[in-house]
């Protein structure tokens, strides 16, 4: 399923007629089979490049030391992180709400402190200021393990929380029709403590009638097969657009998919999304299938193709731009 189709007869009336045959009734989207030759077969574009990616990796890098020691709640490493993201969001510019970039919290005890740390920027919408979209990655990972290995957590989410950066920085200086807020969600890995806490929070329920959107970043970085997956729009059909639309502007190979199955198979509930579902906020989650790497001290930035992974930064950017709500 995965072979090139080599015929004389134009692509893309093969696979209108593949499309078709392998759409089963009821179905959002086609199989994952059918989808990847459509994506084998596209002609490549001129990639747009949006970000600015010399922050990117430098960030990426910085999120993913030794200095930063696995980013887990309650460490130097934790604050370390933290005090990163509101460095670049004050460089940025963006606005705050309740006068702070910090949104703080209590959560479970993580090294003696149940502190958490949201940090939330937003930039107001040039047409309709009144919706909101939320782009969202966490920045929190596990730390150490027991004989003191690093968790470095470069994929996930560093390089989510890098990507976010630049995005802000970007759409701070390109303002879009909705306004925009970029949320680096703290304590993700002890079960979407910070993300839970935003949805709930009085600041933020205030926009509940109004936040339209959420856009999550989680592990964006790595991959065998080289692919990403869009998950949600199994239930959010509506939101099929956004991923035909953005496969005729990049070369990253989009996938919907993973919003269905069992256990580990259906991505819904296993990240910063999962709150705003509940609250049928739609979103859309993008993020890699798990390495061989995942929550291992060996997920590392020497391991991340960074041609690869800065693609798919600008792809998100890209999303966010053509959302419409």
């Amino acid at each position: 399923m995965r072979a090139r189709i080599k015929h004389s007869i134009p692509f893309l009336i093969i696979a209108c007629v593949v499309v078709a045959k392998y759409y089963s009734p009821g179905s959002v989207y086609p199989s994952l089979g059918i989808q990847r030759i459509i994506l084998n077969n596209k002609k490549a574009v001129a990639p747009i490049r949006l970000l600015d990616s010399s922050q990117i990796i430098e960030d990426l890098r910085f999120l993913s030391s030794d200095s930063c020691a696995g980013r887990q709640p309650g460490t130097k490493g934790h604050f370390l992180s933290a005090e990163r993201i509101l460095l670049r969001f004050r460089e940025t510019g963006v606005d705050s709400f309740n006068n702070s970039l910090v949104q703080k919290f209590s959560g479970k005890e993580r090294n003696g402190s149940k502190e958490g740390k949201n940090i939330i920027g937003w930039t107001r919408g040039t047409k309709y200021p009144e919706k909101y979209i939320v782009i969202s990655a966490h920045y929190d990972h596990i730390g150490k393990t027991a004989t003191g290995e690093i968790y470095h957590g470069a994929s996930d989410n560093a390089s989510g929380a890098a990507c976010l950066l630049a995005i802000a920085k970007f759409f701070n200086q390109h303002p879009q029709p909705y306004s925009l807020i970029f949320a680096a969600f703290d304590r993700e890995e002890s079960g979407f403590e910070g993300s839970f806490y935003f949805v709930n929070d009085p600041m933020s329920t205030a926009h509940h009638p109004v936040i339209k959107f959420n856009l999550n970043i989680d592990m964006i970085a790595r991959n065998d097969k080289n692919e990403i997956f869009a998950c949600g729009i199994i239930h959010y059909p509506f939101l099929a657009y956004l991923v035909k639309e953005i496969q005729t502007k990049t070369n990253v190979k989009l996938l919907m998919g993973h919003d269905k199955g069992k256990n580990r198979e259906d991505w819904t509930r296993l990240s910063d999304h999962f709150p705003f579902h509940l609250k049928r906020i739609p979103f859309l989650y993008i993020g890699t299938e798990d390495h061989p790497d995942y929550h291992k001290p060996s997920d590392t930035f020497d391991k991340i193709d960074l041609g690869t992974y800065i693609e798919n930064c600008n792809m998100v950017a890209l999303l966010a731009e053509i959302i419409k709500i």
